[in-house]
């Protein structure tokens, strides 16, 4: 009975849980960016509306947690942003408690670090995350990675791979382990990549396009177009390695430029092919896959709860710092309402000398905005395909 409470329970608290800290992180990096700089915080709040819990601290700055708890934000003082601020209550925690300079006599390349700080933060949450796993779960690897078997008619067969080939590099990257290989080629369908491999002691490169395929997930109850070459192959000696700090550091920065190298190659599909669209999630879409990573470790029966709430916390963390990542990326992007958009006009007053104008500043806040929420509402539609075909 504990049992299926814990799973009915386990993901909306762990959807939360996720974007909640995502969001915290993120918002922190604004926060302390701009405090590091002098400028006046108004408020620090964690959702939307109005407030459920709040404090204000000896600076003047409300610290508060609102009733929808899908997002956050940072309001310096002076900053103009879209209207998502609640009101201070009358006579308590007003402007003129607050302690700093207003956001506007920041010089624009102060406001261009205060923009960046929050995807800083993002990504350096995740490297922290991937690295403390590198430390404590370790790190899977091989000896060698070698063909065993190539799918006829398939691009392997017409790009030269034979049987025994030891793979050596799948795209710009060194291959460890066999899932190396799937990352090479299944965000790549219709694109060529280069492969090295090891044939008889002599390094012979290839290429092979991958082909479009689509695969079912029954574990994760998900469809997804992927590319593949029709590979078969097999990881020797495999082995778990635990690294040092500094190893582990290195593997976190490298793991987190992977991911954000495969985030850009999808957006750069989307934006060039209009494809990929299904490799797109929104609230709903992240909610959809917690709630299958949570149900999938919790049916693991064979094994004991604690093992399985174990297994639940770790998919979680790196759901999270995958999470975290996405939001750094599709903040940067050059939309007036996002950090990219403002990255753009701080750049732009640094080098002219000259600050937009209000009235200009505002229309493209109105409009950056509607282009997010139709945006939203496409990742949404697929998010509720995925789900019904589900």
């Amino acid at each position: 009975m504990i049992e299926k409470i814990i799973s009915v329970l386990a993901s909306p608290l762990s959807y939360i849980i996720i974007i909640s800290v995502v969001i915290t992180v993120h918002e922190l990096g604004h926060y302390l960016v701009g405090r590091f700089f002098g400028a006046a915080v108004e408020s620090f709040s964690l959702g939307f509306g109005k407030s459920v819990v709040e404090t204000t601290d000896n600076r003047g700055t409300r610290w508060r947690v609102n009733w929808l708890p899908f997002g956050g934000f940072v309001k310096f003082a002076g900053e103009l942003q879209t209207p998502n601020d609640e009101a201070a209550p009358k006579g308590e925690n007003q402007p003129a408690a607050l302690t700093g300079l207003p956001y506007g006599q920041l010089n624009p390349w102060k406001r261009l670090a205060v923009s960046l700080g929050g995807p800083a933060a993002n990504l350096v949450f995740a490297i922290v995350i991937f690295a403390g796993f590198a430390m404590t779960l370790g790190v899977p690897q091989s000896s060698a990675v070698r063909v065993t078997g190539i799918a006829p008619e398939m691009p392997a067969a017409a790009a030269g791979f034979e049987v025994g080939d030891v793979l050596l590099r799948a795209g710009d990257r060194p291959v460890m382990t066999t899932n190396d290989i799937q990352r090479a080629t299944m965000l790549s369908a219709g694109e060529p990549v280069n492969f090295l491999v090891s044939r008889g002691g002599r390094e012979i490169e290839l290429q092979a396009t991958p082909q479009e395929t689509v695969e079912r997930n029954e574990a994760m109850k998900i469809t997804a177009k992927v590319g593949r070459i029709g590979l078969q192959v097999a990881s020797a000696d495999m082995e778990v390695r635990r690294y040092d700090p500094a190893s582990a550091l290195a593997y976190g920065v490298q793991s987190v430029g992977n991911t954000v190298m495969d985030t850009i190659n999808v957006l750069r599909r989307l934006v060039t092919k209009f494809q990929d669209m299904d490799k797109l999630s929104g609230p709903f879409g992240i909610f959809y896959i917690t709630d299958n990573v949570t149900d999938y470790q919790m049916q693991q029966t064979q094994i004991d709860l604690g093992e399985r709430m174990m297994r639940v916390t770790i998919s979680l963390i790196e759901i999270s710092a995958l999470l975290s990542i996405g939001v750094a990326i599709f903040n940067l992007l050059p939309i007036p309402v996002l950090d990219g958009g403002a990255a753009i006009l701080c750049v732009a007053e640094g080098i002219t000398g000259k600050s937009v104008p209000e009235a200009v500043h505002r229309v493209g806040l109105t409009i950056g905005l509607a282009c997010l929420v139709s945006f939203a509402l496409v990742v949404t539609w697929y998010d509720v395909a995925r789900w019904l075909e589900g």
